[in-house]
Protein backbone atom coordinates (compact mmCIF):
# COMPACT_ATOMS: atom_id res chain seq x y z
CA UNK A 1 0.00 0.00 0.00
CA UNK A 2 1.22 3.38 -0.52
CA UNK A 3 1.39 6.04 1.64
CA UNK A 4 -1.35 7.80 -0.17
CA UNK A 5 -4.07 4.63 0.84
CA UNK A 6 -2.61 4.90 4.81
CA UNK A 7 -3.60 8.78 4.47
CA UNK A 8 -7.31 7.99 3.26
CA UNK A 9 -7.63 5.05 5.95
CA UNK A 10 -6.65 7.41 8.62
CA UNK A 11 -8.95 10.31 7.28
CA UNK A 12 -11.75 8.27 7.42
CA UNK A 13 -11.17 6.68 10.74
CA UNK A 14 -10.62 10.29 12.18
CA UNK A 15 -14.19 10.88 10.75
CA UNK A 16 -15.89 7.75 12.28
CA UNK A 17 -14.42 8.62 15.27
CA UNK A 18 -15.39 12.46 15.50
CA UNK A 19 -19.07 11.04 14.43
CA UNK A 20 -19.13 8.68 16.99
CA UNK A 21 -18.00 11.24 19.13
CA UNK A 22 -20.47 14.30 18.06
CA UNK A 23 -23.14 12.06 18.13
CA UNK A 24 -26.51 13.33 19.85
CA UNK A 25 -26.72 11.28 23.83
CA UNK A 26 -29.80 9.29 24.21
CA UNK A 27 -32.83 11.33 25.97
CA UNK A 28 -33.30 10.62 29.68
CA UNK A 29 -37.12 10.75 28.69
CA UNK A 30 -37.07 7.92 26.43
CA UNK A 31 -35.43 5.91 28.41
CA UNK A 32 -36.84 6.40 31.62
CA UNK A 33 -38.24 3.10 33.13
CA UNK A 34 -40.44 4.90 35.52
CA UNK A 35 -41.99 8.61 35.87
CA UNK A 36 -43.41 10.54 38.55
CA UNK A 37 -46.78 12.38 38.13
CA UNK A 38 -47.85 14.93 40.47
CA UNK A 39 -51.70 15.74 41.02
CA UNK A 40 -52.68 18.77 42.75
CA UNK A 41 -55.51 21.34 43.24
CA UNK A 42 -55.64 23.73 40.46
CA UNK A 43 -51.70 22.58 38.72
CA UNK A 44 -50.86 21.31 35.95
CA UNK A 45 -47.32 19.13 36.15
CA UNK A 46 -45.51 16.85 33.10
CA UNK A 47 -44.44 13.65 34.09
CA UNK A 48 -40.85 13.44 35.83
CA UNK A 49 -38.28 10.75 34.43
CA UNK A 50 -37.00 9.12 37.58
CA UNK A 51 -33.54 8.99 35.92
CA UNK A 52 -32.16 11.99 38.10
CA UNK A 53 -31.93 13.61 41.92
CA UNK A 54 -33.88 16.59 41.76
CA UNK A 55 -35.94 18.16 43.91
CA UNK A 56 -39.68 19.55 43.22
CA UNK A 57 -41.72 22.25 45.35
CA UNK A 58 -45.59 22.26 44.74
CA UNK A 59 -46.68 25.58 46.10
CA UNK A 60 -50.39 26.25 46.38
CA UNK A 61 -52.25 29.58 46.15
CA UNK A 62 -53.58 28.79 50.12
CA UNK A 63 -49.60 28.40 51.23
CA UNK A 64 -49.22 24.79 51.26
CA UNK A 65 -46.02 23.92 50.55
CA UNK A 66 -44.79 20.09 49.35
CA UNK A 67 -41.40 19.08 48.37
CA UNK A 68 -40.70 15.63 46.70
CA UNK A 69 -37.87 14.38 46.74
CA UNK A 70 -36.92 12.03 43.10
CA UNK A 71 -33.82 10.00 42.51
CA UNK A 72 -33.33 7.30 39.84
CA UNK A 73 -35.83 5.24 40.18
CA UNK A 74 -38.45 6.40 42.86
CA UNK A 75 -39.09 9.60 44.97
CA UNK A 76 -40.08 10.49 48.39
CA UNK A 77 -42.31 13.34 50.11
CA UNK A 78 -39.03 15.34 51.58
CA UNK A 79 -40.77 18.16 53.36
CA UNK A 80 -44.48 18.93 54.14
CA UNK A 81 -46.36 22.21 55.98
CA UNK A 82 -49.07 20.17 56.76
CA UNK A 83 -49.52 19.11 60.52
CA UNK A 84 -50.00 15.36 60.59
CA UNK A 85 -46.76 14.93 58.27
CA UNK A 86 -48.33 11.53 57.54
CA UNK A 87 -47.30 11.63 53.52
CA UNK A 88 -43.25 12.23 54.52
CA UNK A 89 -43.97 8.73 57.15
CA UNK A 90 -45.58 7.14 53.75
CA UNK A 91 -41.71 6.69 52.87
CA UNK A 92 -40.06 5.81 49.40
CA UNK A 93 -41.60 4.79 46.26
CA UNK A 94 -39.60 2.86 44.21
CA UNK A 95 -40.33 0.31 41.77
CA UNK A 96 -39.02 -2.76 43.48
CA UNK A 97 -40.94 -1.81 46.60
CA UNK A 98 -44.18 -0.63 45.22
CA UNK A 99 -46.03 -4.45 45.73
CA UNK A 100 -45.21 -4.29 49.51
CA UNK A 101 -46.41 -0.90 50.07
CA UNK A 102 -49.49 -0.32 51.80
CA UNK A 103 -50.51 2.57 49.12
CA UNK A 104 -48.64 0.68 45.95
CA UNK A 105 -47.31 3.21 43.76
CA UNK A 106 -48.61 6.52 45.58
CA UNK A 107 -47.97 9.00 48.26
CA UNK A 108 -50.68 11.17 49.01
CA UNK A 109 -50.95 14.44 51.37
CA UNK A 110 -54.81 14.80 52.50
CA UNK A 111 -54.88 18.40 54.00
CA UNK A 112 -53.19 19.56 50.71
CA UNK A 113 -54.76 17.39 47.97
CA UNK A 114 -51.65 16.08 46.99
CA UNK A 115 -50.95 12.60 45.22
CA UNK A 116 -47.87 11.59 43.77
CA UNK A 117 -47.88 8.31 41.78
CA UNK A 118 -45.39 5.76 40.49
CA UNK A 119 -46.39 5.26 36.45
CA UNK A 120 -44.25 2.93 34.88
CA UNK A 121 -43.42 3.62 30.95
CA UNK A 122 -46.00 0.65 29.75
CA UNK A 123 -48.68 2.26 32.22
CA UNK A 124 -48.24 5.67 31.57
CA UNK A 125 -51.18 7.58 29.26
CA UNK A 126 -49.90 10.69 28.89
CA UNK A 127 -47.22 10.96 25.75
CA UNK A 128 -44.02 12.66 26.48
CA UNK A 129 -42.42 15.09 24.60
CA UNK A 130 -38.97 15.88 24.87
Amino acid sequence: MKRRDWLIILVVLMASLALYLLRPKADTAATAQAYLRISAPDQQFDLVPLTDAQDITITQADGSVNVVEVFAGGFRMKEANCTNQDCIKQGDVTLANMADRPLANEVICLPHRVVLELVTAEDQTVEITP
